[in-house]
């Protein structure tokens, strides 16, 4: 029975251990995941585990947003930054996403000392994460979508569109998701924004198709935190269900270093959203760790080649060989296939003269807001 108990545990703190190699970077960090159901701690890192004040921190911060049933308090995926005095210091205490470790739900919790701390004043005060929690927790209306033009390589006709997000700040300017992407995983907003992109995307995607472009479909990205949310199939069917929107029109666009980090999670989590109509599309594919085997495996409907291969590949054999590779790949697991940043008109005729399916860059259209896009593209 001992031994049992033994393996069990090691297998939690395993597991527990392989999302935290995935979704934590910071080494600073003093790390404890807590199992949701019996608020036990599965797994406690080093700097963690020697230090006292940080587990009691974060098991003050664990027992306030968590009610007794193991369902977190509303609220507690967005707010969740809190500065804790303990044994005469201070620390910051964050209550990461919930995520699912085998079949276990848990809430991955860290901590860092701040006190006397440069860093602690900077990140209490940065004046730019407040502007951001500002517009998340108010209308959202700050965050806007602009559509970039997919482009069918047969025809030259728009067929689609990818729904990239940007931060028109009142205060801060017009931003670009490089520039608060990961101040909004910091803060534990992604969530939010990424929900409220997404809705927004399917409701401009049964604008037009009820304006008779039935067939035109939007994609939209997901960060690697809104799909490791143990409820994220359920939130895009309830979104889907709530605007009307033809699912098989609208498209999720996973990373590929998403995509190879836990295959049978990953496989799972597609297959469901497949099962709801939604087509799934590797993203910049050929820039990360992805075998064949791996694309083999995945339920995919598009592959999306990195621009990286496209910038040179007119000169390069490399990058041509590859991307031929990948076409008789694609009609032998029946997906279609996208090139990225295509800029050049011989671009275009060389891909084309390929077999790629779609084409997607500047040499058809910057990303730009939907009425803009309407009268470049749906006119």
């Amino acid at each position: 029975m001992g031994d049992r108990t033994k393996k069990s545990d090691e297998a939690e703190s395993l597991a527990a251990k392989k999302i935290l190699d995935y979704v934590l970077s910071n080494i600073e960090l003093g790390i404890i995941v807590r199992d949701v159901e019996s608020g036990r701690v599965v797994f406690a890192n080093e700097k963690a585990s020697s230090d006292i004040a940080i587990e009691s921190v974060i098991r003050e911060t664990y027992d306030e947003a968590i009610v007794n049933n193991g369902k977190p308090k509303e609220g507690f995926k967005y707010d969740n930054v809190k500065y804790f005095s303990k044994f005469g210091r201070w620390y910051e205490v964050r209550l990461k996403e919930m995520a699912w470790v085998d079949s276990s739900s848990v809430v991955i919790g860290t901590a860092v000392d701040v006190t006397n701390s440069k860093r602690h004043g900077k990140r209490k005060y940065n004046k730019s994460e407040e502007y951001m929690k500002e517009a998340v927790e108010t209308s959202k209306e700050e965050f806007v979508l602009f559509y970039q033009p997919l482009i069918d390589t047969k025809t030259k006709s728009c067929i689609g569109c990818e729904a990239l997000v940007r931060w028109d700040s009142k205060v801060l300017g017009f931003l670009y998701p490089g520039d608060f992407i990961p101040m909004a995983e910091y803060l534990g907003l992604i969530t939010t924004i990424g929900e409220f992109v997404m809705e927004r995307a399917c409701i401009q995607c049964k604008d037009w198709n009820d304006r008779g472009y039935k067939d035109f479909h939007v994609s939209v990205n997901l960060s690697v935190v809104q799909l490791m949310q143990f409820d994220i199939v359920e939130s895009i069917k309830d979104i889907i269900e709530k605007t009307g929107v033809n699912s098989s029109n609208i498209y999720i666009e996973v990373t590929e270093s998403f995509a190879i980090n836990d295959m049978n999670r990953v496989i799972t989590i597609l297959e469901k959203l497949r099962q709801l109509g939604i087509k799934i599309a590797l993203d910049d594919f050929g820039t990360g760790y992805s075998s064949l085997n791996y694309i083999k495996r995945l339920p995919l409907d598009v592959i999306k080649i990195d621009k990286t291969f496209i910038d040179d590949f007119v000169d390069d054999e490399y990058a041509r060989a590859f991307i031929k590779l990948i076409v008789n790949l694609s009609k032998t697991i029946g997906t279609k296939i996208v090139a990225e940043g295509v800029e050049k008109e011989e671009q275009y005729e060389l891909l084309r003269e390929f077999g790629v399916d779609y084409i997607q860059g500047y040499l058809f259209g910057k990303p730009v807001n939907a009425l803009e896009f309407e009268e470049k593209n749906l006119t």
